[in-house]
Order: structure tokens, then C-alpha cells, then sequence
């Protein structure tokens, strides 16, 4: 389904330095060509020289065409097909790997007090040692949807060597702005469609797109269809529902860490089509509750800082799930090299 559309200025601005000009200025509001700010290096308070501009375009093409051959690979698209062509039965047992947050810290601060270097690709190079059918990511691949982050994630995944299908949700921090109302332009461009699903050995599995911290109507009218099937229902998406408060809440600020709008319809949805899990990013941390009658999985800790939250369960990890005789159960990997199962057994907070 078709993404939102980026907001623009309203008027026409006659030079492209003057748009950059505005957009610098104005840091919420994207360019209307969608070029990254980073892209015009210029003295905010003087117009550039017009071979400073025709640098600037040259550079900007060769990025797009960077982006294009190093994305190629790990398309949507073609990743679904190199799942397609291992097929397995109805039914038929397989396993799949869940990798939360990646991107490594948006500012040096952060990365120097709540990470460790190379976290993400350490695990992903793990992940290729189990027999996973596939592997998803479930957003903030970047620190910010820029092009320059997004050539280095690219360029990391080549040289992890990544061998499984390798498929991925969109997070806040892959659009332009990972905190204010801004466009999903490169991820769009490296990946596809932010809302899709497929099936594999009789499991329907579900990528939504909640990185603008909202559902609309008509996503919550696509999720609904989507789940009308007998067949065994998984969701994956970045943002958690703000009424799971146990992970949402901080401090005093009631359901910060998760999206409202949209939020009661959705977890009414997933209930009302009995799906069987629902795994979620964006708070960095590990956590299982049950919610409505649905299992809902916190799986944060691909990479990204272990910043202070309101989850005590903060450390860096991955899931590998099996499918088996109708039922999904979990193996949480640590970095440690340590692993533990979830438990089955319901998993209820009080709200």
C-alpha cells in the first residue's frame, strides 16, 4: 500500500539553493526533491557558486546510483523470492531469526555510554550459523534515513555475508526525521513497499509500518484483511501500542515509548483474528506479555544503545523461533554467547 506522502513547502521556491536554503533552516520540513541536507555544504547566509551546486548534483547522482547497485541485492522483492524458491509444506516445521534495533547511535555520547562497537554485526553474522529459513529486521536499521547511513548499512551487510533471506521493517529512525513528520524516501527506494506479507509453510507472516508513531485507517483497514485466513498469524512491526504500558510507560510520561494513534483499533484487530505473535522493536530491551489473548514479543536489542527505560531487561540479543505442530516457541540469544527459551506459560501485567 501506497506510503504518505511528504510534506511540502506550499509555495514555489525559483533555485534549487534556495530550497536547500529553506530546508536548512526549516529541518522538519524535507526538500521537495527529497535530497538529504547533508548534500549541500554551504554557507547558510550567502548562495553558493553554481559549480558548488553542479558538485552537488553530480554527487547526489552517484550516491543514488551507489545506493541502487549495493540495495539491489537485498530487495524486498528478491529476498521474498529466494524464500519462494525453498518452499516447504503446510505445516511442515522450520525456523525463522528476529533482529531488533540496529543502528548503532545517532550521537557519539550515546555510543560511547550504552553500546558496544559492532554489536549489530556481530549477531547478524550469527544469525547466517543457524538453519533459519529466514531472518527479519524489525527497523532502525539507520540512525537517520540519510543517504550516507544508509550506503554504510549496505556496505555492512556485504561484508557481514549475509546468506539467509533477509528481510526487514521500517523504524522511525529509517525515515528522514526518526522524531518529527518526514518522508520514507531512501528505505522505500533500497526496499519497497513499508506494508507487505507473504506465506511460508502455511504461516502468514505481516510487515506494518508504524515508524510515523501512528496507524491509519487505511493500514488498520489492509492489517484487517491481510489476517482474515485460518492460517497461522504472525505480525512484525517497529513501534509497540501504547497500552502495552509495562514497555511504553516512563516515569510518569504514560505510554511515551509506544504509538496512540491507531493503537486500540490495532490490538483489537490482532485479538479479533487470533494471531499468534506479535514481535515489536523500538524500545531497546527484551520483554513477553500477553495482551488480549495475543502474545506480544519486545525484541530490541539488535544493536542499538541500551538506554535507560522503564524494561529492566536490557541487554543485547536475538530471537530464532520454531514453527512446530501449529505452536511458534522462542530462543533468546545473547551476546554472551548465552541462550534461554521462553517460557509458554501466559505472561500478564496488570495495567
Amino acid at each position: 500500500m501506497p506510503d504518505a506522502e511528504p510534506r511540502t513547502l506550499g509555495f514555489p521556491l525559483p533555485l534549487p539553493h534556495l530550497r536547500a536554503l529553506w530546508a536548512r533552516l526549516s529541518p522538519r520540513r524535507p526538500l521537495e526533491e527529497g535530497i538529504a541536507l547533508e548534500q549541500f555544504p554551504f554557507n547558510r547566509w550567502s548562495p553558493p557558486r553554481e559549480k558548488d551546486l553542479q558538485r552537488d548534483r553530480r554527487k547526489a547522482l552517484a550516491e543514488e546510483k551507489a545506493l541502487a547497485k549495493l540495495s539491489a541485492p537485498f530487495k524486498t522483492s528478491r529476498q521474498l523470492g529466494c524464500l519462494s524458491g525453498a518452499p516447504r509444506r503446510d505445516g511442515e516445521p522450520f525456523t525463522f531469526a528476529v533482529l531488533g534495533d540496529g543502528e548503532p547511535g545517532r550521537f557519539w555520547v550515546f555510543r560511547k555510554l550504552f553500546n558496544v562497537p559492532g554489536v549489530f554485526e556481530r549477531q547478524l553474522r550469527a544469525v547466517q550459523e543457524h538453519p533459519v529459513d529466514f531472518s527479519i529486521q524489525l527497523g532502525d536499521m539507520v540512525s537517520r534515513g540519510i543517504m550516507r547511513n544508509y550506503l554504510h548499512f549496505f556496505r555492512t551487510l556485504g561484508g557481514v555475508g549475509v546468506r539467509r533471506p533477509y528481510l526487514t521493517v521500517i523504524g522511525n529512525h529509517d525515515r528522514l526525521s526518526p522524531h518529527h513528520r518526514s518522508n520514507a524516501r531512501l528505505y522505500t527506494s533500497a526496499f519497497g513497499k513499508t506494508n507487505y506479507f507473504f506465506d511460508h509453510a502455511g504461516v502468514r507472516f505481516v510487515c506494518l509500518d508504524t515508524s510515523a508513531h501512528r496507524l491509519t485507517r487505511r493500514q488498520l483497514r489492509w492489517l484487517d484483511q491481510v489476517l482474515d485466513t485460518r492460517a497461522t498469524k504472525v505480525v512484525f512491526t517497529h513501534i509497540p501500542p501504547a497500552s502495552l504500558r509495562r514497555w511504553t510507560d516512563f516515569g510518569k510520561k504514560r505510554g511515551i515509548g509506544g504509538f496512540r494513534h491507531g493503537a486500540a483499533e490495532f490490538t483489537d484487530i490482532v485479538s479479533r483474528r487470533q494471531v499468534s505473535r506479535v514481535y515489536l522493536g523500538h524500545i531497546h530491551a527484551f520483554g513477553v506479555q500477553d495482551h488480549k489473548g495475543v502474545r506480544y514479543v519486545l525484541t530490541g536489542g539488535g544493536g542499538s544503545p541500551l538506554f535507560p527505560s522503564g524494561v529492566s531487561d536490557r541487554f543485547h540479543h536475538y530471537i530464532v523461533a520454531r514453527f512446530e505442530d501449529g505452536a511458534i516457541r522462542e530462543t533468546v540469544h545473547t551476546l554472551e554467547d548465552g541462550a534461554f527459551e521462553v517460557p509458554d506459560s501466559p505472561v500478564v501485567f496488570s495495567p
